[in-house]
């Protein structure tokens, strides 16, 4: 996390403003496009794969999409020292389909399903570990409270109705444990690719 903003990669904007574009667009036209992007168990067991990715990116109304795309945009601003596109484009293609992978087949859950809150998750995780050398404590910190916050959600107690006036539904709390699960992954692989890429140094 960059307290004096320094920026990894200058280009990066551009694609987190095609990006926004994007959903936001997709956001506002929630009622056409989503009955055929959002989850749906069955659809995509009877071959509507696609569903399988697109779910992570229409939400149930402007509100929904609001809530998110801020926190999406909040994570690029607070981490401009660590996105870069790559990470961006490695976290669009592998975080959605990790977790649509987990819902089908160790949920089973039946749908529908929207959102960019799981992945979302992922992003703001991988962001924490991969930058946790230059800021432990603080990244420490946040990572606590990501993980406190998972552990409350999958309590039996927990409200998932809590936004429904807002969202015109329910949380679907394992989206969010299965993100974040992404992100950590992600991170772990970045890490790992980065450390081989090293020139070993002999004497």
């Amino acid at each position: 996390m960059s307290a004096t903003l320094v920026v990894r990669d200058p280009l990066l904007r551009r694609y987190l403003i095609l990006f926004s574009v994007l959903l936001a667009a997709l956001g506002l036209a929630h009622t056409w496009v989503n009955p055929h992007l959002e989850y749906v168990r069955a659809l995509i067991l009877n071959g509507q794969l696609w569903r399988l990715y697109s779910a992570h990116f229409v939400h149930l109304n402007h509100w929904h999409m609001l809530m998110n795309l801020g926190g999406f945009l909040l994570c690029a601003w607070f981490f401009t020292d660590i996105y870069d596109r790559w990470l961006l484009g490695l976290w669009l293609l592998v975080s959605p389909l990790l977790v649509s992978g987990l819902m089908l087949f160790v949920d089973q859950a039946s749908g529908p399903y929207v959102g960019l809150s799981g992945i979302l998750h992922g992003w703001l995780v991988m962001a924490l570990l991969l930058g946790f050398r230059t800021h432990p404590w603080l990244h420490a910190l946040v990572l606590a409270l990501v993980a406190g916050r998972l552990i409350w959600e999958q309590l039996p107690g927990y409200d998932v109705e809590y936004l429904r006036d807002w969202i015109d539904g329910r949380v679907y709390v394992n989206a969010h444990l299965y993100g974040a699960l992404s992100g950590a992954l992600l991170a772990a692989g970045v890490m790992l690719a980065r450390r081989l890429r090293r020139p070993s140094v002999s004497c």
